[in-house]
């Protein structure tokens, strides 16, 4: 046999070419159809649109415009936290807006069984934030001494951070920012709000202060005479109206539907009012000339410039520096994502939010703005308006327009105490609480000690230093953790547990075996697996198909992943509805905070999927395991022994206790089950 027959008789015995050549034909007949759906995917209005009902107008234009009030002041805000004049943070704030009502997906179809109506609630609210403002500041004090402008270099990390998020929504690889742990965002966003106001201190108090964390306290203790009664009056006094209106509106603005609005918009109320007085002090004063009687923001705009790149000598420098913001702002945009989620019962879809990010902060770089994020303030605002989809964005962003062509001269005479004012009372809610770093010290040492090291090193170091040393830490240890494992050798089959034949089991039921420990870096994919299953092989509450197109809201995602998934098991009829979902944690030697919340979403999911009646049970729990879940605060009941509260979860001995097990509030068994994993049980 020469050497081509060799050769053509190789290739086709080999398995690795034979499995590569029949993908790559599967792929090369997907690839136009996948390619119209991924391309449609990015365009929500695409779906929601045509399902529009004109009596949610009101409803969205009240939310557009109560979101765009808010926003004028904190642009101005954020602005003057990134070092850059207040008109540039006007000017990153009207695009993400309109961009957003095309391509903007905060929540999906799931709907609420006990009042059998599905939830219109909160949209996510993109544009400037104090976090991305403090990166962006870390970043133009590098680099303005040679010789570029606060602002344009404020651009280009716009620009790079919207490269990132275009990279990695694009890709799906969204998966890799699961690599920063709850404990380390606590620590970390926590000590940034620090820093965010100790930055404030000179235009509250109307001081000098240096820079870095030691020296800013130093000096403000050391300078306590020359603070300047005027401006310390302002401030304080934005400060004491602001938190008097929050709270008349926590205490009343349920009663009172003009109180509430009022509480709402305490911003722009304190702003106006104080820009007022400013005016009325100030405008006699030669301003040429002599100071006046507080610092003044000056802020000056001619309306929305040109678009033009940011200098291009510029990337190479900020490219690598952008990660920082680029993490911290989609970490922080997709937490609110999912934070709302969980409190209104619906779903997002994070690599499109990704994808939308990286067009709007791309974009938004050509018109001079800073980068952009959603904003934890003005999406709890939107939600409270009762926004039925995004065409509320369209108003907001239009609001926003208005201020940049009219409201110029007004801006002028904004005391910068007051804009601290505001920054102060933003981000004192973004810190914290100290009950959540005690309940990491409860949890596990290892989130605690990865929380601390976030938060004082970002306080006192810098935001990268901070963050990336504690990522690093945790994934040193737990590689470390997983390396060094112990392996058990199997001597004798005495008690094993009988094999059961498919079939057999009760319907209704799921097991899941994880074949790891449960940490921050896989947790939330192992129960978006499990999710994915039971939606696959398993059916909800019942819910009328007209109550679900009356109530229905903007987007069909999830309905349509549901499908997907489906169709892709080849399943053609309606499957049992599920009941009981079983977790056999016999592998699962260690969880810390981040897999006991992933596991705790995971029963949010189930019983909104299934109703409330539907159960989360674990089998085969290590003592350990089961000690972290009590100081997380995870009610745990052994299945022998009657529960004392509809709260806690049952631990069973085996998983076929677990499954046997008559289903709670019914007085039948069920019938079937599915073993998910790599052995049946």
């Amino acid at each position: 046999m020469g050497l081509l027959s060799r050769t053509k008789q190789l290739v086709a015995d080999d398995h690795n070419i034979q499995h590569a050549k029949r993908h790559s034909a599967r792929a090369a007949r997907a690839f136009p159809r996948a390619a119209g759906n991924y391309l449609v995917d990015k365009v929500p209005i695409i779906h929601w649109a045509p399902q529009y009902n004109p009596r949610w107008l009101l409803n969205d234009a009240l939310a557009g415009i109560t979101i765009g009030v808010m926003l004028i002041p904190q642009a101005l805000a954020y602005a003057k936290i990134a070092t850059i004049s207040g008109e540039f943070g006007l000017m990153s704030s009207w695009l993400p807006n309109f961009l957003y009502f095309f391509m903007g997906t905060s929540k999906v179809s799931i709907v609420n069984h006990q009042k059998n109506r599905a939830k219109h609630e909160p949209d996510m609210s993109t544009g400037p934030t104090s976090l991305l403002g403090l990166l962006t500041a870390e970043i133009v004090r590098d680099y303005i001494s040679e010789g570029f402008s606060a602002q344009a270099i404020a651009s280009m990390v716009a620009m790079c951070v919207g490269i990132y998020c275009l990279i990695i929504g694009g890709l799906k690889l969204g998966f890799l920012l699961e690599f920063v742990s709850i404990p380390v965002l606590h620590g970390f966003i926590s000590a940034a709000g620090i820093v965010i106001m100790l930055g404030q201190i000179p235009s509250l108090f109307g001081v000098k202060v240096g820079t870095g964390t030691g020296t800013i306290i130093h000096d403000i203790f050391a300078q306590v005479p020359d603070f300047k009664g005027p401006t310390v009056g302002v401030g304080l006094g934005g400060i004491v109206l602001l938190v008097a209106l929050q709270k008349m509106g926590q205490r009343w603005g349920d009663k009172s539907k003009i109180i509430w609005f009022i509480a709402l918009a305490r911003s722009a109320i304190v702003l106006v009012l104080f820009t007022g007085i400013s005016y009325g002090v100030n405008k006699d004063i030669d301003l040429k000339n002599d100071d006046p009687v507080w610092e003044l923001s000056k802020v000056k705009s001619n309306g929305i410039n040109a678009p033009r790149m940011p200098p291009s000598a510029l990337f190479s420098k900020v490219f690598p520096r952008a990660v920082a913001p680029f993490i911290a702002g989609v970490i922080e945009h997709l937490a609110i994502a999912k934070a709302f989620a969980r409190k209104n019962g619906y779903i997002i879809d994070p690599a499109q939010e990704l994808v939308y990010l990286g067009v709007t902060n791309f974009f938004n770089s050509f018109f001079s703005s800073m980068a952009v994020g959603g904003a934890m303030s003005r999406t709890a605002v939107n939600s409270s308006t009762g926004v039925r989809s995004p065409a509320y964005a369209i108003v907001a962003g239009g609001v926003v327009v208005l201020s940049i062509f009219e409201l110029s001269p007004a801006l002028f005479w904004i005391p910068k105490a007051t804009l601290a004012a505001i920054v102060v009372t933003a981000v004192w809610s973004i810190l914290s609480p100290p009950k959540i770093f005690w309940r990491f010290w409860k949890t596990s040492f290892v989130d605690f000690f990865a929380a601390m090291l976030a938060f004082w090193l970002t306080l006192f170091q810098s935001s990268e230093i901070g963050i990336g040393t504690a990522v690093g830490f945790q994934l040193v240890y737990h590689i470390l953790f997983t390396t060094f494992s112990r392996v058990r050798r199997v001597t004798s089959l005495a008690n094993r547990e009988p094999a059961v034949e498919f079939g057999d089991m009760p319907s209704g039921v799921q097991v899941f075996k994880p074949n790891q420990s449960m940490i921050f870096f896989n947790a939330f994919s192992m129960t978006n697996q499990c999710f994915d299953s039971i939606q696959t092989y398993s059916s909800g509450a019942n819910v009328s198909f007209e109550v679900l197109r009356a109530e229905r809201n903007w987007s069909t995602a999830g309905e349509r992943r549901a499908k997907a998934l489906r169709r892709r098991a080849g399943i053609a009829t309606e499957p049992s509805r599920i009941r009981v979902v079983v977790m056999d944690m016999s592998m699962v030697v260690t969880i810390d905070t981040t897999g006991l919340t992933a596991l705790q979403d995971l029963q949010n999911d189930l019983q909104r999927y299934a109703g409330k009646s539907a159960t989360l049970r674990f089998a085969n729990l290590h003592d350990s395991v089961r000690r972290r879940f009590a100081r997380f605060g995870w009610e745990l009941y052994d299945s022998e022994a009657p529960s004392q509260t509809n709260d806690g979860s049952a631990v069973f001995k085996s998983v076929i206790e677990a499954v046997k097990h008559k289903h709670v509030g019914t007085d039948e068994d069920p019938d079937e089950v599915l073993i998910v994993g790599d052995e049946k049980v």
